[in-house]
This record gives structure tokens, C-alpha cells and sequence, in this order.
């Protein structure tokens, strides 16, 4: 394991550790562990620095271990998941399944989780800030028929799930945003992105990317272009590999069902928490034209209906 890492997994409790029990623990000098930790404000955290104490991350938090996530996870789930990934670092967990092959059997999936990513994707090109160990970078890849994504909607069966991994959490106030943004008070908790491959006419393998902010520490916090919201401030503390089941979990269910079923088996729930209906909203299509009106809930393909006049 690369040495920062180490050294990040020795301060995860958030008690303080002195910078000679660090360098024992490490085999390097006292040094060479003050360089390690003014590094790792490239990671996105925060470090304390008191003398005659030590250094002590300001938000302790659980690594994830594919064990833990495993052992987690339902029987129903575990057996459709042909691998389960736990990277330090990564560029996109989403990038990283793309560039691996797809999973072999129809039904089939590979998860892949992150401590830290270099370059999360948000929609539209947007940067997901993704500070080492404070948050939730997971993506799965999955294969769906044709006729399953052709028929549309899996964008916001994908966002149900995630929202009802919080609510078991005892998340309360969630809302959903079209056309797959999990709110907390009207400030964004989560985010789904879907990567889409295959041949015409399918089987088409689609990557699920997912963010849910857990505790931000202020620096990364800081770059964050919108209203957002953690855990932490819900007042609802989960462990990572537990939160990380309950989501595969979810949205593995919600899969099966949403191939069996379409969007018509989730239309009514995500009425409830739809956050936009009866709102005057602006949709920006194809990077230049803009339509406005009033939202009027999804059609049955999951497409947003705008009332204009």
C-alpha cells in the first residue's frame, strides 16, 4: 500500500497520533511522516497538527474492506455480484469498469468502490468532489436487455433505490429530483450518473455510478458549485461498508423489478418525493436551447413533462 495510505488508515479513528508512533508504525522518520501528512490535503482532508499531541484527522471515518461490504450484503445480492473492488484511489470508479471487460453472465454484476477519486463525473460534465474517505464512490455494472432500457426510466428507478438505502438508514426530508438527484432540504445528498455500451439491439452493459456526501470536510466543501447536503448533517451516522450494501442491495432488487415490471412499478413512488412538480422549472436541451414551464411530473418512458401555455 502506497505510504499515504497507510499513514491516512493509522489517523482514521481520529484519535492523535504522534509523529514518532507514526514513523515507527511506518518505518520512516519523523521527517519523512510531517511530509506525508501536509500531503494529504491533496486527498481532499483535513489535518490537525498540535504540538506535544500529534496529528489527528479533523473527521475520523470506517475504511471500506470488501469483507465487511460482503458480509453486509443479502444473500439475493451477494450471489449476483461476480466481484466486489476496493480501490485507494482511482480516477472514476465508473471509468475504472468501463475499461475492465463487462461482466460474463446476464444478470450478473462487478462493483467497484473508492476511497478517493481524481476525477469523479457528475452530469453535464460536472466535477464530483471526492475527498479521501469522507464520502461514497461506488459504481456497479450490470447487463440489461434491450427492451429493458429501451423502454426508459431506469435513470429514476436507480434514484428510489439509493432513496430508500437512506431512508432505512433513518434518513428523513429526502426528496428526489429529476432525473435522478436524491435532495435532503433542498440541498443535494447523492448523485447517479449511467454510462450506457453494447452492440445494436443489445445486451447492453450499463455502469451505475453513485455519490452520497457522508461527513465533507470544509477544504473539499469548499469547491462544491451547488446547495449540498452529508449524512451528518441528517443526524444519521451509518457505517460506510454498511451504507454501501444497503445501496447495492436496493438497487439490485430495484433492477430485477424495473426488468420485469418497467418504470410503472416505481411511477407511484417517485410522485411522493418528486421535488419539481408544480414547479416552474428551465430545461436545458442540447446544451443551447432552453424550455421553459411548469413541471408536470414523468411521462411513462420516465421523460419530464413540461407544461408550456
Amino acid at each position: 500500500m502506497v505510504l499515504r495510505y497507510r499513514l491516512v488508515e493509522l489517523l482514521a479513528d481520529g484519535h492523535f497520533r504522534s509523529g514518532e508512533w507514526l514513523g515507527r508504525q511506518l518505518g520512516v522518520s519523523r521527517a519523512a511522516v510531517w511530509k506525508q501528512v501536509r500531503a494529504l490535503s491533496e486527498l481532499g482532508l483535513d489535518v490537525h497538527a498540535v504540538r506535544g499531541q500529534g496529528y489527528r484527522l479533523a473527521a475520523p471515518f470506517q475504511p471500506l474492506r470488501v469483507e465487511r461490504i460482503r458480509s453486509e450484503l443479502s444473500a439475493e445480492a451477494a450471489a449476483r455480484l461476480s466481484s466486489i473492488e476496493v480501490l485507494q484511489e482511482v480516477d472514476s470508479t465508473s471509468d475504472y469498469l468501463k475499461r475492465i471487460p463487462s461482466p460474463c453472465e446476464p444478470g450478473q454484476g462487478k462493483l467497484c468502490l473508492a476511497e478517493w477519486q481524481s476525477a469523479g463525473r457528475g452530469r453535464r460534465g460536472r466535477r464530483w468532489v471526492s475527498p479521501y474517505g469522507s464520502s461514497l464512490y461506488l459504481s456497479l455494472a450490470r447487463q440489461l436487455s434491450g427492451s429493458a432500457l429501451h423502454s426508459g426510466g431506469l435513470s429514476l428507478v436507480t434514484a428510489i433505490a439509493v432513496l430508500r438505502a437512506l431512508q432505512s438508514c433513518g434518513v428523513e426530508g429526502l426528496g428526489l429530483k429529476w432525473p435522478n438527484d436524491i435532495f435532503w432540504e433542498g440541498r443535494k445528498l447523492a448523485g447517479i450518473l449511467l454510462d450506457v455500451s453494447g452492440e445494436s439491439g443489445g445486451p447492453f452493459t450499463v455502469v451505475i455510478g453513485i455519490g452520497v456526501n457522508l461527513e465533507l470536510p470544509d477544504g473539499a466543501a469548499s469547491h462544491i458549485d451547488q446547495p449540498w447536503a452529508d449524512l451528518s448533517q441528517c443526524g444519521v451516522s451509518v457505517d460506510r461498508n454498511r451504507l454501501a450494501a444497503l445501496i447495492v442491495d436496493a438497487l439490485m432488487a430495484a433492477l430485477e423489478t424495473f426488468m420485469r415490471d418497467g418504470l410503472v412499478a416505481f411511477a407511484a413512488e417517485w410522485d411522493r418525493f418528486d421535488l419539481i412538480a408544480g414547479r416552474t422549472v428551465e430545461l436545458q436541451h442540447d446544451h443551447e436551447k432552453r424550455i421553459s414551464g411548469v413541471a408536470r411530473g414523468i411521462d411513462s418512458r420516465g421523460a419530464l413533462l413540461i407544461d408550456q401555455d
